[in-house]
C-alpha cells in the first residue's frame, strides 16, 4: 500500500481535530490554518487511488467476521466477476478458508460460512 494513504488519513484526522480548537478559542487557531490544513488534508485524501479504499473497505468486512487469532489477507483479482479474493489463516500461519468474492459483503459471508464448524452428519447424533 503507499505511503501517502497513512499520510493522508493522519493529515485529515489532524485537520478535524483543529476544529474544536478553532470553535472554542478561536485566537489559538487562525481561520486561515484551519482552511490551509483542510485544503490539504482534501487535496492528500483526493490523491489516493478509489482500489486501495475499497480494498481497506473489503478488509474491514471480512476482518469482521473472522474469528480471534486468525489473520484476513484480502487482494484484488483479475476476475471482473468475482473482483475481491480472501485468505484467512491461524496463528500458526495455516490457511482456514478462502473465497473469492463479488462484493465485499458476499465475500466476507463466503468466508465467515467456510470459517463454521462442520457438520456432524446426517442428522445422526455425534458419539
Amino acid at each position: 500500500m503507499n505511503s501517502n494513504y497513512l499520510n493522508a488519513h493522519c493529515h485529515a484526522l489532524g485537520s478535524l481535530r483543529l476544529i474544536p480548537v478553532y470553535l472554542d478559542s478561536p485566537g489559538i487557531v487562525s481561520r486561515a490554518t484551519l482552511i490551509g490544513a483542510a485544503s490539504e488534508a482534501i487535496e492528500m485524501l483526493s490523491s489516493v487511488p478509489m482500489r486501495v479504499l475499497e480494498l481497506a473497505d473489503v478488509y474491514r468486512c471480512v476482518n469482521n467476521v473472522i474469528l480471534e487469532g486468525q489473520t484476513a489477507y484480502v487482494t484484488p483479482t483479475n476476475s471482473p466477476e468475482y473482483p475481491f479474493g480472501a485468505v484467512v489463516a491461524d496463528e500458526n500461519g495455516n490457511v482456514r478458508a478462502a473465497a473469492m468474492g463479488k462484493s465485499k459483503e458476499g465475500l466476507a459471508e463466503m468466508i465467515r460460512l467456510k470459517l463454521l464448524p462442520p457438520a456432524e452428519g446426517h442428522g445422526e447424533k455425534a458419539t
